[in-house]
C-alpha cells in the first residue's frame, strides 16, 4: 500500500492508522481540498478537550504541519460563546482510499467491511474517547452512534463481538435516535480492553470497576504470586 504524501515520503504508522480508524467512527472527518482530488483528515473538538486534541496531534504529528488552534464561536440562539480546537493533516493517498470506504457522497457511513478495519484496541479507545459516555444510573456505557443507520450500528455491534469478544450490546432509543448500549458486565470487559489507551483527561468516561471485580483481580494476582514463590529453583 502506497502511503506517501507527494514527494515527502510520509508513511502512516500502525498507531496512526488505528487512531484514524477510531476517530472516523467518532468525531473526525475526511474532507476534499483544492481541486477535489486530494483528501485530508480534520480533527475538531470542544476547547475543553485541549489535552485530547494535543494528544491526537502528537500521534499524527508527522502528517501535520500546523499545530492545533483554539477558536471561539458565538451562538446567537443561546447568546453564548463556545471554544473549539482543531487541526488538519496533510493530504494523503491513504485518506483518499478511506474516504471511498467511510463515505457515501458527503455522508459518513459504517462500511460493510468494518470488521477488517476496527481491529486494534487503540481504535476502540479513540472511538470511545470521541463518542463514549457512562450511563449515570448503572454501570453500562453508551457509544453515540445516532448519526449511523440501525443497519450500520448492527454491523458495529457484530464487530464488537467478533473482534473484541464484547457481547450483549444492543440498540437503545434516547428520544432522538438509536445508539449502542453496552450493559454490565460487558462494559467491564470493554473497559479492560480500552483502559490502557485512555489518556488522563478522559479517565472520567470509564465505568467504575466493581468491588467484586477488584476482588477477582486480587485473587488472580495472589495466585500468580503464590505460584512464583512455590516454583522450585533452577538446578543450574
Amino acid at each position: 500500500m502506497d502511503n506517501t504524501v507527494g514527494s515527502l515520503g510520509v508513511t502512516i504508522t500502525p498507531q496512526q492508522r488505528a487512531l484514524i480508524i477510531g476517530t472516523l467512527l467518532g468525531d473526525g472527518g475526511l474532507e476534499f481540498v483544492t481541486s477535489g482530488k486530494n483528501v485530508r483528515l480534520q480533527i475538531l473538538h470542544s476547547g475543553k478537550q485541549e489535552e485530547y486534541v494535543k494528544w491526537k496531534y502528537h500521534v499524527l504529528q508527522s502528517l501535520v504541519r500546523t499545530e492545533p488552534k483554539l477558536t471561539s464561536i458565538f451562538d446567537e440562539r443561546y447568546d453564548r460563546s463556545y471554544t473549539r480546537m482543531r487541526f488538519h493533516t496533510l493530504c494523503h493517498k491513504e485518506f483518499i482510499k478511506l474516504r471511498k470506504i467511510f463515505y457515501r457522497g458527503r455522508t459518513k457511513i459504517v462500511p460493510k467491511e468494518i470488521d477488517t478495519l476496527l481491529i486494534d484496541p487503540l481504535s476502540l479507545a479513540v472511538w470511545y474517547m470521541d463518542d463514549g459516555k457512562r450511563r449515570p444510573d448503572c454501570r453500562g456505557i453508551y457509544l453515540d452512534t445516532i448519526c449511523f443507520s440501525m443497519k450500520e450500528q448492527k454491523l458495529l455491534i457484530r464487530c464488537l463481538h467478533k473482534n473484541f469478544g464484547v457481547g450483549g450490546c444492543r440498540l437503545h432509543w434516547n428520544g432522538e435516535g438509536y445508539h449502542i448500549y453496552i450493559p454490565y458486565p460487558a462494559s467491564m470487559q470493554f473497559r479492560e480492553i480500552i483502559a490502557p489507551y485512555i489518556i488522563p483527561s478522559m479517565i472520567y468516561k470509564l465505568p467504575p470497576i466493581t468491588p467484586e471485580r477488584l476482588s477477582r483481580r486480587k485473587v488472580r494476582r495472589d495466585g500468580v504470586e503464590s505460584q512464583l514463590h512455590n516454583t522450585p529453583a533452577s538446578r543450574f
